[in-house]
């Protein structure tokens, strides 16, 4: 018992020294100290003058209050301080700054500034800042700017900043922008920016901005009105004036496009000097879409879809033949005028067909491909002939007891190989047919 007095005793000695430790110093009407300890506020060392005192240094047991910290605070629970902090300042569960912060904030949960903050800024939950931030912003949850970001961005769910980044953005769900991005914004699932893009938009779902310069790179879908750069999306890409790539795996769409389209879908308003990789192109300025029908040396009548540009085009194609087989196909080719009236064109196509007989099936055994080189002739605006020699390479994995493919095409093969369970065929065929 006599220990724990004479303990309790030193203890008040030196909180009533406290205040003497260090010279004083007067700024207007803040004064400054070099050392302070505080329980909770007021019971500390500055007493009710907390508001009017700045601290170089200063020990918060549960809390303190105080105008200004000029080198390090710390807080068990929660610091408060009226102007501005210069250096660290740490607690255990929140720091509020009612001016800027320069150096390091640190909170197990959340840090809040009214002006800005340069250095680092990070909280277990989340950060509030109403003015700019340069350097780090880190929270557990969020991260919620006012101002610009110059530096990074970084939270486990949500991103909101009111103004641009500079450097890095990055959320485990969200970010959200209505300035400018320079540098990369990085989302788990959706990015938006009000403002331009220059350099990677990566978001796990989508991408929403105005413009972008870089890449825009999504699982699902990104959206803009002009890109000058590349936009990847694992189903849909949307953009105003295109320069640059659009690699979906869907569908594509754009208003001018300079550069390329690659998609199953590829859609623009005009392509200029660029090209649209697709099975189904329409370029509605400066495109055709064709039907067509078909015959061919396999017996085989078939129907064609053509769509695209004549420099480049694709073509889906489906057929039967006299002995009930039918296939179903896929490629691509080009109509290369030779006469400034556009009459007489050179047609070569590439194409791949599944062959089949019987019931409705897809991905048979047997595969075709074909080489075209056929020649057309333009009868009138909506009406064409094309006919030419063909290069066949026909694999089938499906053979007889004699080795020979049960869905038999060639005749006469010029090259006739086994291998295994597989024939090999090669020859040269024909092809003529009317397009629309």
């Amino acid at each position: 018992m006599k220990t724990q007095n004479q303990s309790f005793i030193i203890y008040c000695v030196l909180v009533l020294l406290i205040p003497f430790i260090g010279a004083a110093q007067e700024t207007e009407d803040q004064e400054v100290k070099n050392f302070q300890f505080s329980f909770v506020p007021p019971v500390s060392s500055n007493g009710p003058q907390n508001e009017q005192m700045i601290n170089r240094f200063s020990l918060n047991l549960l809390a303190g209050y105080s105008y200004g910290v000029e080198a390090f605070e710390f807080g068990g629970l929660y610091n408060l301080v009226k102007a501005d902090v210069r250096g660290g300042q740490i607690s255990g569960f929140g720091n509020t700054v009612g001016g800027e912060t320069r150096g390091l904030q640190l909170a197990g949960f959340f840090n809040t500034n009214k002006g800005y903050v340069e250095g680092a800024q990070i909280a277990g939950f989340a950060n509030q800042t109403g003015e700019d931030v340069k350097g780090l912003q880190l929270g557990g949850f969020g991260n919620y700017n006012k101002g610009e970001v110059e530096g990074a961005q970084v939270a486990g769910f949500i991103n909101l900043t009111g103004s641009g980044v500079n450097g890095l953005q990055m959320g485990g769900f969200m970010n959200q922008n209505k300035g400018a991005i320079e540098g990369a914004q990085v989302a788990g699932f959706l990015n938006v920016t009000n403002d331009k893009v220059t350099g990677l938009q990566l978001g796990g779902f989508s991408n929403i901005s105005s413009e972008t310069k870089g890449f825009q790179i999504a699982g699902f879908n990104n959206h803009n009105k002009k890109t000058d750069g590349t936009q990847i999306s694992g189903f849909i890409n949307t953009t105003g004036d295109l320069d640059g790539a659009q690699l979906a795996g869907f569908v594509n769409v754009a208003k001018g496009v300079k550069g390329v389209q690659i998609g199953v879908i590829n859609v623009a308003d005009s392509v200029g000097s660029g090209v649209q990789v697709g099975l189904v192109n329409i370029s509605r300025k400066n495109g055709f879409i064709s039907p067509a029908v078909e015959w061919d040396d396999t017996e085989y009548f078939r129907v064609i879809f053509r769509s695209g540009l004549d420099k480049f085009y694709g073509l889906l194609s489906a057929g039967i033949n006299v002995d009930e087989n039918w296939s179903y196909g896929a490629g691509f080719g080009s109509r290369l005028f030779l006469s400034k009236k556009k009459t007489t064109f050179f047609n070569p196509e590439l194409r791949y067909h599944n062959i089949n007989r019987g019931r409705l099936k897809f991905g048979s055994n047997n595969h075709l491909v074909k080489l075209n080189l056929n020649m057309g002739y333009q009868i009138l605006k909506n009406f064409y002939i094309t006919s030419g020699p063909s290069v066949n390479l026909y694999v089938s994995n499906r053979l007889d007891r004699n080795g020979r493919p049960v869905i038999d095409l060639a005749n006469n093969p010029s090259w006739d190989h086994r291998s295994g369970r597989s024939r090999y065929q090669l020859w040269v065929g024909y092809t003529v047919g009317i397009g629309f």
